[in-house]
């Protein structure tokens, strides 16, 4: 009976020496995105009778915000965030036959619902990180122009592109996104500061799809594949619990 009386205190000692150990934050979030997406390279290729299209890619600045809520034991910590991230990228696509051509330029901002959970390793006050990813699509937006050309029948025509971002199996965009962040911090106090990779494992369109990005009548740009590749610079202070 001592015996038993003994361990059942070691381990309720125990016990409370890793509660006081553990401690709980909650923090807020602001950051910037430098976002693109990958270059599928089926969207450069020649369609029936020589007539050519191509795709080219570059990246955007955008932002994010949320709430993060740490859980922290020694070295290590939990950090799992809310967030709205907006990432997209700008889209330059091409087409040609002959002397005919139409081209169309955009700035594509998608927003996401964003739920991360990183693991942190710190070392004095450096930090390294790294977790999964899941984002549902909530909405964006599209603008830019699209130019058609067609020599000795009329002269180039441009339209604005200005058109709302929609999710769903009637779109060319999935809604769910995932993937892995990785990166490295640094935590002074209640401030931390990390720059991150995101590195999207999902492919964000769907295909086929019956549609067309960027009105082309020859090849379907929104059923090439695209990951969310993108660099993040973010800030947190932490409150204590």
């Amino acid at each position: 009976m001592p015996s038993f009386s003994l361990l059942l205190l070691i381990t309720l000692l125990s016990a409370a020496t890793a509660s006081a150990q553990t401690t709980y934050r909650l923090g807020l979030r602001g950051g910037i995105n430098r976002a693109t997406t990958t270059l599928d390279a089926a969207s450069t290729g020649i369609t029936f009778f020589d007539a050519g299209y191509s795709a080219g890619k570059s990246a955007i600045y955008s932002w994010q915000t949320g709430a993060v809520l740490e859980v922290a034991f020694s070295k290590f910590a939990l950090q799992p965030a809310l967030l709205f991230s907006q990432k997209g990228e700008q889209f330059n696509t091409n087409f040609f036959f002959n002397q005919f051509g139409a081209s169309a330029r955009s700035t594509n901002r998608y927003n996401w619902l964003e739920l991360p959970v990183n693991a942190v390793y710190s070392v004095r006050n450096f930090q390294l990180f790294g977790g999964p990813y899941v984002a549902l699509g909530v909405g964006g937006r599209r603008r830019g122009i699209r130019v058609n050309n067609s020599p000795g029948i009329v002269g180039p025509l441009s339209y604005n592109i200005d058109e709302k971002i929609n999710f769903g199996s009637n779109t060319p965009n999935r809604r769910l996104d995932a993937g892995v962040n990785f990166g490295v911090g640094y935590r002074q106090g209640p401030m931390q500061v990390q720059l991150g990779y995101q590195l999207g494992l999902r492919n964000l369109h769907r295909a086929p799809y019956d549609g067309l990005i960027a009105e082309f009548p020859y090849h379907d740009f929104g059923a090439d594949a695209a990951y969310n590749r993108v660099v993040q610079l973010t800030g947190t202070y932490f409150f204590e619990l």
